[in-house]
């Protein structure tokens, strides 16, 4: 997660700033290509325009069909990416991601207390990590770890994860007090490279045998 965005969230400086309003990016609003930061606003993204950095604080991010961004920040707010959207890296503080099909982030995609969300024939190129939200990824290439604390993760249909699942210990700032048992669900069709390390206890449901031999129990009490 960027602390340093997280540090400065009110502070925000940009080639566009605005609030109260929705940025449109490709007309009057913003220019394709510009930077975007918007307070108490929201912004989108029409088809097939692009947009380098976005930061929205108490807003949400939407970007339609083909379109596509730089790095994305928010606090405060949800992103939406329609089929075929390809954005570098999603880092969010209280919001949830969704994408559609065929959404592409060339880096990471983090968030703290939000569920991300993605469609079939996503590709991830980094790591997919969360703390208090659920994941649910069908038919979406992960090429580094998955990791939460607290939320459930689903993993379906022909999933391929190139690093490890991974559940961490509830040591952090960032825990959710109502902590629960968290579900890791992954169907048949799955190809796990790494492991599934579990620093915590979870509940298992896993359908294929050769990734229930992965699971490696790290956490003191384990029995």
């Amino acid at each position: 997660m960027n602390k340093s965005f997280i540090a400065g969230a009110m502070i925000v400086v940009s080639t566009t700033l605005l609030s109260g309003c929705i940025i449109h990016v490709g007309n009057a609003s913003a220019m394709d290509g510009n930077d975007v930061s918007t307070m108490l606003g929201s912004v989108n993204i029409a088809s097939g325009k692009h947009a380098g950095d976005i930061s929205s604080i108490n807003g949400n991010v939407d970007i339609d069909e083909h379109g596509s961004a730089e790095d994305i920040s928010i606090v405060n707010g949800n992103l939406d990416m329609e089929s075929h959207v390809t954005v570098r890296r999603i880092d969010v503080v209280n919001g949830d991601i969704f994408a559609a099909s065929h959404v592409t982030v060339t880096k990471d995609v983090e968030t703290v207390n939000g569920d991300i969300s993605f469609d079939p024939h996503g590709k991830i190129g980094g790591n997919l990590e969360t703390v208090n939200g659920d994941i649910h990824i069908t038919d979406v290439t992960i090429e580094k770890d998955t990791a939460t604390v607290n939320g459930d993760i689903n993993v379906e249909g022909d999933s391929v994860i190139f690093g490890d699942i991974v559940y961490k210990s509830s040591d952090s700032k960032w825990i959710d007090e109502d902590d629960h048992m968290p579900t890791l669900t992954i169907g048949s069709n799955v190809t796990l490279h790494g492991s599934v390390i579990l620093e915590r206890p979870v509940e298992l449901k896993i359908e294929n045998q050769d990734i229930e031999a992965k699971v490696i129990v790290s956490y003191a009490d384990a029995k």
